[in-house]
């Protein structure tokens, strides 16, 4: 634990909501979940992530699909034959995007389909859910499939992914224990365990050989929020230590292009 401090969280300046006003929800698009908030993330030590759930458990409620003891999150992620999101990502860039396929057990019998575009640092989140077989076809590229939902995003995607060459680049999974609030746009993730697979996008699989993406006593913590952050949960975060940066998900996937483009 460090002494408290000032918290990080405050309103975003006039100039930031000038420049990320053309990411706002379109509530009246069919068949597309779509979350535009403001993100950012930390890096927990052990003390940390031993604090948290205890001091969030009086503040905010467990997300309702995984409850107290959370959930597994596991991704497939897309890039364009010339990698141009890990480039961004590298150059870090204002604007980034990240292409991806998701879903919580390999069981699953639906994914989502996501597009997540990020902008002077307000993120927008466009989903929508797709079948199992269809997830499948994807990941063989075959990006047609898209255009049987009737949704913006998923024409947008298929064009976008079908021009530029996308191709399944990561897959990695990791452990999340979740938190909202009833009234607030706000949500708090932990996420734990990040591993990743080398060359193997089988989404589906339940034999898959994980690597270790970072230490077992670290966690990603994520804080999203609409506007700002109510005191609270401010109160609550100036007691940890925030120095630290946390690993991309996307970016520690991809560990052998890292070494190739450094």
């Amino acid at each position: 634990m460090v002494p408290k401090q000032k918290s990080p969280f405050v309103l975003c300046s006039e100039k930031r909501k000038k420049e990320a006003s053309g990411m706002g929800c379109n509530e009246n698009t069919r068949n597309t979940l779509s979350v535009s908030r403001r993100e950012v993330k930390y890096l927990l030590s052990l003390p940390d992530r031993l604090y948290l759930p205890d001091a969030l458990d009086r503040l905010l409620t467990p997300d309702a699909y995984g409850g107290y003891n959370g959930y597994t999150v596991r991704s497939v992620y897309f890039d364009s034959i010339t990698n141009e999101d890990y480039m961004d990502k590298k150059n870090h860039a204002d604007e980034k995007k990240r292409i991806r396929v998701r879903i919580y057990h390999p069981e699953n019998q639906t994914a989502k389909f996501e597009l997540k575009r990020k902008s002077f640092g307000r993120e927008l989140k466009e989903s929508i859910v797709i079948t199992r077989a269809d997830a499948q076809e994807i990941l063989r590229r075959n990006f047609q499939v898209l255009l049987k939902y009737d949704s913006p995003i998923a024409q947008y995607a298929y064009q976008l992914m079908a021009t530029r060459l996308h191709r399944p680049v990561s897959l990695i999974e990791y452990d999340r224990r979740a938190y909202t609030h009833e009234h607030f746009n706000t949500r708090v993730t932990m996420d734990n365990n990040l591993r990743y697979c080398d060359f193997c996008y089988d989404l589906f699989s339940t034999n898959l050989n994980f690597k270790a993406a970072m230490p077992e006593d670290q966690t990603i913590l994520e804080i999203k929020y609409d506007r700002f952050l109510f005191k609270q949960i401010q109160d609550v975060l100036a007691k940890c230590d925030l120095s630290m940066k946390p690993p991309s998900k996307f970016g520690t996937s991809r560990q052998l292009l890292k070494e190739y483009y450094s």
